[in-house]
């Protein structure tokens, strides 16, 4: 079976790292999973990725600061941010032109499933619903 991208979910909250591997893997995407950011930061020596699924909210290294760290070690990576308080992340971002003018993919928890696949496929550059038959 030919992989069609290899993706990097980043989630605390185990039941909703879980539900984003398990989805991502039954449309053929390979999956790593990484529970904080430096347990992402060692996943990215381990296993070439295209795309970081990241949660904004975890302890010890927030989403920004890991979704910073990738940028500068994983040139060409793509992320997609995942958060539960939009609030918290207007104030983070608010002097980061890349999240005002729609350079950044955030996505808000409850994450619909067909949403975050969508999302996925636009930033591989895919556009073939066809590949999640």
């Amino acid at each position: 079976m030919v992989s069609a991208g290899r993706i990097l979910v980043v989630e605390d909250n185990a039941l909703v790292r879980e539900s984003f591997v398990d989805l991502l893997r039954q449309r053929g995407y390979d999956v790593a999973e990484a529970s904080h950011g430096e347990e992402a930061l060692q996943r990215v020596h381990e296993y070439p990725i295209d795309i970081a699924v990241i949660d904004i909210m975890m302890p010890t290294m927030g989403g920004l600061e890991l979704r910073q760290e990738l940028s500068q070690r994983v040139p060409g990576i793509k992320t997609i941010l995942v958060t539960g308080q939009p609030e918290k992340l207007e104030e983070l971002v608010e002097d980061d032109p890349e999240f005002r003018y729609g350079g950044v993919d955030v996505l808000y928890k409850p994450v619909h499933p067909v949403k975050l696949l969508d999302v996925i496929q636009r930033r591989l550059g895919k556009t073939d619903r066809s590949k999640s038959n």
